[in-house]
């Protein structure tokens, strides 16, 4: 058996509390800085598309439902009724440019009656919201 004279050195234990609070530190960054897309009110699939980047903000989003209604904020409405609608929505707004973000089930007749709609209550441009494809 082997014996020693002195105790073997012991080994010192590093503090893991600047590595904690670093970790928390960056896990509270990345809270605060990602960005928080607040939930639709409706929930829709949308089509396969190609992507475009030119035109990044729409001031004024329609949806259209796949049973065929469409929303305007938190208005619901029928896609025949919506050109009265939205004519005064762009009016209040003054804006004339619109996005449509249309189901992919939802009736082409409640796409083109809405589209019918907007021409007729005087927009300029409509931007037809899709998902990137593949």
């Amino acid at each position: 058996m082997i014996e020693f004279d002195e105790e073997p050195p012991r080994r010192q234990f590093e503090t893991l509390v600047p590595l904690i609070n670093v970790v928390f530190l960056l896990l509270i960054f990345f809270l605060l800085a990602g960005t928080m897309t607040p939930a639709e009110n409706v929930a829709v699939s949308l089509p396969e598309g190609t992507l475009n980047d030119r035109e990044q903000d729409v001031p004024t989003t329609l949806i259209v439902e796949a049973d065929g209604f469409v929303w305007l904020g938190e208005r619901v409405m029928d896609a025949k009724l919506s050109g009265a609608m939205v004519e005064k929505h762009l009016k209040d707004t003054n804006t004339k440019r619109v996005a449509i973000k249309a189901d992919a089930d939802a009736p082409a007749e409640a796409v083109l009656q809405l589209m019918e709609g907007l021409r007729e209550a005087g927009v300029e441009q409509v931007t037809i919201m899709t998902e990137r494809g593949s």
